[in-house]
């Protein structure tokens, strides 16, 4: 599962720049190849991640061989913005985090997947996030998911 989980916060003009500050997040820390923001943006085109919760979130991701550390990182925008809907493609939500996973196995991202929607179904956990600083949420992902 998860190894490493990374908490930043920031203002991107649109969902490529949200996903290269997640990307080089995860790249700076030694997690993913430089391979993985392209990995990212052709399968959000394909395959959307935008969630129409009651905070929403995106939760992108790609494959598997572009990973070396199993980790999430935790984008929180300082504004909201779009990402077309994982349910209906022609759909936008503008979402308030961004939950970037990378996984090193295909077959953990099913579990990581049930984790992070547990998470963000509760609306405490995402309403108090906006109000923390990023080492308290990242203390409160831990706890949810590792611990």
């Amino acid at each position: 599962m998860i190894k490493k989980i990374f908490v930043i916060e920031g203002c991107p003009a649109n969902k490529e720049e949200a996903l290269k500050m997640t990307f080089e997040k995860l790249y700076d820390e030694k997690c993913v190849k430089d391979s993985f923001y392209e990995g990212c943006i052709t399968r959000e085109k394909s395959f959307p991640t935008g969630l129409d919760t009651k905070i929403p979130v995106a939760i992108p991701h790609t494959d598997s061989k572009h990973v070396i550390v199993p980790a999430v990182c935790v984008l929180k925008l300082d504004r909201p913005i779009s990402f077309c809907m994982m349910e209906d493609d022609t759909k936008k939500v503008d979402v308030n985090f961004i939950f970037n996973m990378a996984l090193k196995s295909n077959d953990d991202q099913l579990d990581m997947l049930n984790k992070i929607i547990a998470t963000v179904q509760n609306v405490e956990i995402l309403s108090n996030a906006k109000n923390q600083s990023d080492k308290e949420f990242k203390d409160r992902l831990v706890s949810e998911w590792i611990e």
